[in-house]
């Protein structure tokens, strides 16, 4: 009988089962067995979506815990470690490390997030920062792009000081473009201490609102068509949402990562990192290329210029 030839995502289980990895601990370097490690790492993230048994999806489920865990009653969740709960995780010593052995820093800049719209009063508040990375792998022809943001805890973090309490940009998704036309790789390392993890990432340009609660849909599928920012019900009240507001169209040239992310608790976000090929051109900055969004009432966009690969256009929001 021939050999089978196995696949490329069998090939990356094989050499994560083979490898462990070495992590910090208090007494020195600890080595974690390979059987501790397999399931960590980058995951695929399909340009034509995941199939489920109800249709196809955009988005893949890395931490189905907390408030993506439907069997439990509570919202807390697991944190990943090299032995639960790690499907897309990575640990790295810190947001500066290469995730991956072979690449190298090859880019870096922070980026000044500032609120002005109807809800400041068409004033600046500047809320939040944003570390934006690249690391590149010159043999294998690809690159790493790492996004960081942590929401900052000065007089401008109450966007709205017009009505009573505080008002707090809350980051439920953070969607970074220019991928069209390439196969791309996910995966999330929580460096700071009370970050939540990443639940889901969506090969799409949209952000879909969620709740523990009934209509809400850990999954979305991509019909009906929504190619806009976000999906959901903008409404304070308990409102079930129809199923055409539970969507969210596929679109390659966008990775779309929902977790949580605002004061008072939660001010820095997981380091949230795609990989995908790119040339030995050094990469370019392009506008609106990273986008924080609040899929919570009220619905929010801010937007940040970030690093793509050379020849990309980050700024195509549909596609056929």
């Amino acid at each position: 009988m021939l050999p089978v030839k196995p696949t490329p995502q069998v090939l990356r289980t094989m050499l994560k089962m083979a490898s462990g990895i070495l992590t910090t601990t208090g007494f020195g370097l600890l080595w974690l067995s390979p059987l501790t490690t397999s399931a960590t790492g980058f995951e695929p993230l399909p340009i034509s979506g995941v199939l489920r048994d109800d249709g196809t999806s955009a988005y893949i489920l890395c931490n189905a815990s907390g408030k993506f865990d439907e069997s439990k009653n509570h919202n807390i969740p697991r944190k990943p470690t090299p032995s639960q709960s790690n499907t897309c995780a990575i640990f790295p010593a810190n947001d500066i490390a290469a995730p991956l052995p072979g690449f190298n820093l090859l880019k870096h800049a922070s980026r000044q997030v500032v609120m002005k719209n109807a809800l400041t009063g068409y004033a600046d508040k500047k809320i939040a920062s944003v570390l934006d990375i690249v690391w590149r792998n010159q043999a294998s022809g690809e690159c790493i792009y790492g996004t960081r943001v942590l929401a900052f805890s000065s007089a401008d973090a109450d966007y709205n000081d017009q009505l009573p309490g505080k008002q707090y940009f809350r980051i439920t998704d953070i969607t970074r473009g220019g991928f069209a036309g390439r196969e791309v790789e996910v995966a999330y390392a929580l460096t700071a201490s009370g970050a939540e993890p990443i639940y889901r990432v969506g090969r799409s340009y949209t952000a879909v609102q969620y709740y523990k609660r009934p209509g809400y849909q850990r999954q979305p599928l991509i019909e009906p068509a929504f190619h806009n920012a976000i999906n959901g019900v903008d409404s304070t009240e308990h409102i079930t949402p129809e199923f055409r507001q539970q969507s969210a169209s596929l679109n390659e040239n966008w990775v779309n990562f929902t977790t949580l992310i605002g004061l008072p608790k939660r001010p820095a976000s997981p380091m949230m990192y795609v990989k995908a090929a790119c040339s030995s051109a050094p990469p370019t900055e392009q506008p609106e290329t990273i986008r924080l969004r609040q899929a919570i009432s009220p619905f929010i966009e801010l937007n940040v210029p970030g690093f793509v690969p050379s020849n990309s256009n980050s700024t195509e929001t549909t596609q056929p």
